[in-house]
């Protein structure tokens, strides 16, 4: 069984990034690497595994978050002077209750 392999100079190359971004991320465990001697290598099945889920992470974080909508409340305390208290405007995001 032989499994692929890439380099630090080869993911970086494939990833359009810099040889010292790749080896960056992979100490800090954003990249599944190993380094067995002086190098880098890399898993191609776990590199490609973990772009997909990064890819994914990343597309979740640009999602937009939904626009607020308004709602009324109306104070409990009265206004001054005995007037009728106005229902003021209270900005909500959809899905979170108030």
């Amino acid at each position: 069984m032989t499994v692929q392999i890439y380099t630090a100079d080869q993911a970086a190359q494939m990833l359009g990034c810099s040889v010292k971004t790749v080896e960056e991320m992979a100490r800090q465990g954003e990249l599944p690497g190993i380094k067995p001697g002086g190098g880098w290598v890399f898993p191609a099945g776990a590199l490609a595994q973990r772009l997909d889920q990064l890819a994914l992470e990343q597309a979740a974080k640009r999602r937009a978050p939904p626009a607020p909508v308004a709602t009324t409340l109306t104070p409990a305390s009265k206004a001054r002077g005995g007037a009728k208290a106005r229902a003021l405007p209270k900005l909500v995001t959809l899905g979170q209750s108030t």
